[in-house]
């Protein structure tokens, strides 16, 4: 079992919180990839509020529900939800708060803490700019190769069509949606990735019909 999913929420926010911290948590788990191995924990959901410490306050085993997974841990951290609302560095911000709260799972469950610390420097590295990039397919003539790139922002997220060289130049890129910050509603427009031709590459939409955004070099 390893770690893959993290929530970060409020009770007093409507949501807030949960929306714009998801390009911080997904961030996390993109470049942390499956390397926290654990005993019986899927999923954390940080409940962020005036508390005074951290403090770990369930470890559901029971069957899972709409929101959480079976092996789902809660905790307590502290955090000034109006200091943040009117902050500048919000992102900074959402990633000292998590990994603050990490590195305390981390002792109190002797998990990695070290991998966990790794992982952060490089989102700081990166500025915190939260890319995921999909599975890559090749052309039918194997000379170029296509994948989709999702683009994560506070109150956006973005996806685009990219296609490569062999020598990883970009040839094309293509705007496929911009979203609210909702990984259900981006995945619509990821169903499938497919060459059409050795010049067309399209992605394919969740929808009844055929719908699909192409390239065409």
């Amino acid at each position: 079992m390893y770690l893959k999913y993290i929530q970060l929420i409020s009770d007093d926010d409507r949501g807030n919180l949960a929306s714009q911290s998801l390009c911080m948590t997904e961030m996390f788990l993109w470049e942390l990839g499956k390397r926290i191995q654990t005993k019986d924990c899927e999923a954390v959901v940080f409940i962020c509020g005036s508390f005074r410490d951290y403090k770990l306050i369930n470890t559901s085993k029971n069957e899972p529900d709409i929101l959480f997974l079976k092996n789902t841990y809660e905790l307590e951290v502290p955090f000034c939800y109006s200091d943040f609302e009117n902050a500048t560095n919000k992102k900074k911000i959402l990633a000292d708060t998590l990994e603050k709260a990490m590195l305390y799972l981390c002792e109190l469950k002797n998990w990695d803490s070290q991998r966990v610390k790794a992982t952060f420097k490089k989102m700081k590295e990166k500025e915190y700019k939260a890319e995921i990039k999909g599975k890559t397919k090749l052309s039918p003539d194997k000379k170029k190769k296509a994948y989709p790139l999702l683009q994560l922002d506070l109150k956006q997220f973005t996806l685009y069509l990219v296609v490569e060289d062999k020598k990883r130049n970009i040839i094309d890129k293509k705007l496929i949606a911009e979203t609210d910050t909702y990984l259900e509603e981006i995945s619509y427009h990821m169903r499938e990735l497919k060459w059409l031709t050795d010049k067309e590459v399209a992605l394919f939409k969740r929808a009844h019909k055929t719908v699909y955004t192409s390239i065409r070099l």
